[in-house]
């Protein structure tokens, strides 16, 4: 798509110097336009964005660390798109959570949100926070057993009492199923984005590329055929004077694509 856009476009054109509060983009984001893009591609995950709305690159990350098992599992995708979008009151189950949840909305949607809250609340070391990482990591069940009760009696230790300790682990053990860590939720959020931008603002290089890496898969490619129509792009019928060796944007009529030759 890149040395399409060059060719066509600019010649300057990078995909690693894209603006990361690109308007366009955040409008396709949140009409849920999302099909070809990165992670997002699915009918719930299309509902949830539509529900979260993002409008920076932080909620696109969090998009991707919230549907999981772990975060799905308690509800906590739809809490974050809600109170995101001030239909639900944020809130903390502590006032203290604030200090180390404030930037998720109180939700503790990260590995890294767990490693902050058992230092915080059950006074973990940084190595013991990061044990407890590995076990969520890992999905080691018999671990997280091993962890509960010494979360419990740090957080009675700590002043903060043995019951809110319980009540945290409950959510924590979830994780168990299955929760990212902060930097590949950005690392994946970074594709998810630039994939989203391209979509939003060069839709028909985007979807030519699209069509040519899916043309020996009849199915998916019929999905991007009724995304390109969705989306006003005609895809022109074989033309052995036009068309190319792949699906290519025609020269002449400029929201078209022609259907490449080695698809047929």
């Amino acid at each position: 798509t890149v040395k399409m856009i060059q060719r066509r476009h600019d010649p300057e054109f990078e995909v690693d110097g894209l603006s990361l509060e690109d308007a366009k983009t955040y409008d396709l984001l949140g009409r849920g336009d999302t099909i070809g893009v990165f992670q997002l591609e699915s009918t719930p995950m299309r509902a949830l964005i539509r529900a979260m709305a993002p409008n920076s690159f932080d909620d696109v990350s969090a998009l991707i660390a919230l549907y999981r098992p772990g975060p799905m599992g308690v509800n906590m995708h739809y809490d974050y798109a809600d109170r995101k979008n001030q239909r639900k009151p944020v809130e903390y189950f502590h006032p203290d959570a604030e200090a180390v949840l404030g930037d998720t909305y109180g939700l503790m949607i990260y590995q890294e949100s767990v490693m902050r809250v058992s230092q915080k609340f059950a006074g973990y070391s940084m190595a013991e926070a990061d044990n407890l990482r590995k076990a969520c990591g890992k999905k080691i069940r018999e671990l997280m057993e091993q962890e509960r009760g010494k979360f419990e009696e740090g957080c009675e230790t700590t002043g903060y009492g043995r019951a809110l300790g319980k009540e945290l682990f409950d959510v924590i053990e979830r994780f168990a199923d299955y929760a990212f860590n902060k930097s590949h939720s950005y690392g994946y959020g970074l594709i998810t984005y630039q994939t989203a931008y391209l979509k939003a603002n060069y839709p028909v290089e985007y979807l030519s590329c699209l069509l040519t890496s899916v043309k020996s898969n009849l199915d998916k490619a019929g999905i991007y055929l009724a995304d390109a129509r969705a989306s006003d792009i005609r895809v022109l019928v074989p033309d052995v004077n036009r068309s190319e060796m792949d699906f290519a944007p025609d020269r002449v009529e400029q929201s078209a694509i022609l259907f490449g030759l080695s698809a047929v």
